[in-house]
Parts: C-alpha cells; structure tokens; sequence
C-alpha cells in the first residue's frame, strides 16, 4: 500500500509541473522521502504509466459516461495506475482493485471517488478483451497526425508502436571487455541487452571501458572521413557519447555546451573513461574563435521524439510550439556552425528527431541559403550496414522499429561540405 502511495505521489508531482524530466523527478522524491519503494521498480511503474497513460485514457473514457474534470487528474492518475498494474505487471485483480480504492478512501479530496474507482476498475477489467484502441490514439494526436504527414499511416503506426516499447541497452566498448551472455555483439563495438538492470554494476564500468550509446548515436561520427589525429570541434556536446566515439577513434576533440550540469555529468564520464577533451562551457551563439574547424559536428537541440523509448516522459513534455521553437534553434546553430567551418570542412548535422522539419528540410532550407555548402551523400558502397537508413537524398533517417530485436533511436543525420 505505501509503495503505491509513493508511486501516485510522483506521478501527481510531475503533472503538476510537467516541466521536469521524470529521472529528476524520481531524484528528488528519493532525496527527500524515506520509502520502502526500489529503485528500480519505480522507474519501471512510472515508466510504464507515461507509456501507456494516453491508450489507457481512451480505455477509461470508454467504460465510463461520466467525464474526469481536469481538476480530479489525481482519480485519473489512480485509475491509469491500477492499469499498469492490471495490464503491465499482471497483478491480481482483486488486490489492485482494493489497494486503489482504500488509497481513494483515505484522503479527503478523493474519498467521494472511491465507489467510482471501485465501479470503473471492475467494468474494465469485465469488458477488457471487448476494448480495442487503435494506433494513433496511443499519443497525443499533434504528435500522430505529424507522422502522418511526413511518412504516412503505415510508418506513423510503426512508429507510435515502436517508440511505446521498453529499450534494449546498447553500450559502446572502446577496449575489451567481459560482457555476460545475455549482451550480443550487433555491430562492430556495440553490444546490446535486452535488461539494462543498474548499469554501473555491468562489468567494465567502472573500468572506463565502454559508455552507454544508442546503435543510432554512433552513425554520426562514423560519416567523417578519416578523423584519426585531426581536430574536431563538438557542439553541444553533453553528455558526450559522440566525444567519448570520436576520442576512442583518435580525434583531438574541443567540446561545447552551454548547460553547466550536462557538461558536469559529461566530465564526470570522461574522467572515468580516463579522456581528456578540451571542454569549454559556453553558448555556441556567442562563442568566437580565433581558428575555423575541418570537421565539425552538430547534435542540436532537438525535441528528441526518436528517443520517445527510452524518455516516455516526453510524450508530456513536448507539443507544438516546443517544436518549432527547436526548428528556429536548429537554424541559427547550423548557421554559426557553417562560420566555424574551413573551406572543405565536413559538417555533421544530427538531431535524434524523426520530426522533417527538424531533419531533411532543415538541410533543404540551408542549402538553398549558402551556395558554398554541399551534402556529401552517404553511399552504400561506404557503409553496407547502413543501407536500409540511407535516404533518396543521401541523408540517414532511422526509426524506432528498425535494428530488430529490440529498436533503436529515431536519427536524422546529413553530411555537409564547405566548398568555398
């Protein structure tokens, strides 16, 4: 019982601000509460809700006439967690269905909702395999409807499917280690498991002999040519898995960022791996430099949908104007990037978006711009691997249902030169 009161505490606490990512969230409670709750069974439930609030919303919504004001979130909160536990963790349905309504009667607010509670959660789970919720009403319909319009109904519907799904855990090995059995080698350095469980109990970690990245966060380093003893220049670069990619690959890379934490924690990485990077905290916008760089690499602020996955809190944190917001971002950074460029420098632009607007047409509006700048085209014949990510234009696009089992992050990346 006082497991589940801390579960709908946090869970309150973030759709009240619904400002801070949930990790931090979590952070807090657990800093100021003394609670029984594991860790770990705490993300998993939380994670789980934010997953599946939207598809159980439409599951509550049909089994009841009677509309849930937005000023009683917390009966819709308690109802979305008896679901996770009734659809998700399997939990027997008269233990949940008591425990939710006994929370429901101990507080004033809410004890007027108990018999309510009561009487949902039994027709629910009476009328469970008569529900059927499509595809797109799973997320936020703004969020569905952009797919649509960018790739279609099929890819809209693998995409919301896939990015609903708990991640595998990639991480990248930069020296040889002792993995267990259960991590498979998917591509060269990269090893995934299907259970991340803690990931400073892994073997190696301690060591500094692998990070943790995504299959599709190491594409963009690997689109340079030969970086090996050359100097690269990282922008926005915490929490630095690209750095840490590009180190291992024998560049001399200078990292920026503006956020004082990210970049703590970016140290805080290299320091363990033993790298040593200039990192240097500041806005891009209003950095200058006395040299222009030959390869320069981009991962701009983005409103991260191919990481929906691993970060389900997203769902809640984006919307519309969020999104274009980025959009006017992206634009100036890839403009002040392109002046920190040397004539024949390479550009590697990549946010982890599966947003157009972000991606391929960021890319159309800057060419049309600087007559100077050219796409490299990522060609087969250069990375066989990458074949099925490789667009029209020469441009690489994953999603979130490619790389089975387990997925991978949503990249667009583009290879850009300076010609003059």
């Amino acid at each position: 019982m006082e497991n589940r009161k801390d579960l709908i505490a946090i869970i309150n606490k973030f759709f009240d601000k619904k400002i801070v990512n949930i990790d931090d969230l979590i952070e807090d409670y657990y800093s100021q509460n003394e609670t029984n709750l594991k860790r770990s069974e705490c993300i998993l439930v939380v994670n789980s809700f934010l997953r599946y609030a939207h598809e159980f919303d439409q599951i509550i919504d049909k089994c009841t006439s009677k509309k849930i004001s937005k000023s009683n979130l917390i009966i819709r909160n308690i109802l979305r967690m008896a679901l996770v536990e009734l659809y998700i963790l399997r939990r027997p349905n008269y233990a949940v269905i008591d425990s939710w309504v006994e929370i429901c009667k101990q507080k004033k607010r809410t004890k007027p909702f108990a018999s309510f509670t009561n009487a949902i959660l039994r027709k629910i789970i009476n009328e469970k395999n008569k529900i059927k919720i499509s595809t797109q009403h799973k997320i936020p319909q703004w969020l569905w409807m952009s797919w649509k319009q960018d790739y279609g109904v099929d890819v809209a519907n693998k995409i919301t499917e896939a990015s609903l799904t708990e991640p595998p855990l990639d991480i990248y090995c930069h020296k040889k280690t002792k993995l267990d059995d259960k991590f498979i080698e998917i591509e060269k350095n990269i090893f995934r498991k299907t259970k991340a469980g803690f990931v400073e109990d892994i073997e190696g970690f301690r060591k500094g002999q692998w990070w943790v990245q995504d299959i599709s966060a190491s594409i963009p380093a690997k689109l340079f040519s030969n970086i090996k003893n050359q100097e690269v220049l990282d922008l926005c670069s915490a929490p630095g898995g690209k750095a840490m990619q590009m180190i291992s690959m024998g560049a001399k890379v200078t990292c920026i960022d503006s956020s004082i934490q990210r970049v703590q924690l970016m140290k805080t990485n290299f320091n363990r791996l033993k790298f040593n990077p200039e990192i240097i905290i500041k806005d891009i916008l209003n950095w200058k430099s006395k040299k222009t760089f030959k390869y320069i690499l981009l991962d701009a602020p983005c409103s991260a949908t191919g990481t929906i996955r691993k970060h389900p809190d997203l769902i809640f944190l984006k919307n519309k104007n969020e999104l274009i917001r980025h959009t006017k971002t992206q634009q100036v950074l890839l403009e002040k990037a392109l002046s920190l460029l040397s004539v024949h420098g390479q550009l590697i632009y990549c946010v982890c978006s599966i947003q157009k607007n972000e991606g391929i047409k960021q890319i159309d509006r800057l060419l049309k711009k600087f007559k100077n700048i050219k796409r490299v085209p990522v060609k087969k014949s250069e990375f066989t691997q990458f074949e099925k990510y490789i667009t029209k234009d020469g441009d690489i696009q994953t999603f979130p249902y490619m790389q089975k089992p387990g997925g991978m992050d949503g990249f667009f990346i583009s290879r850009l030169y300076k010609e003059y």
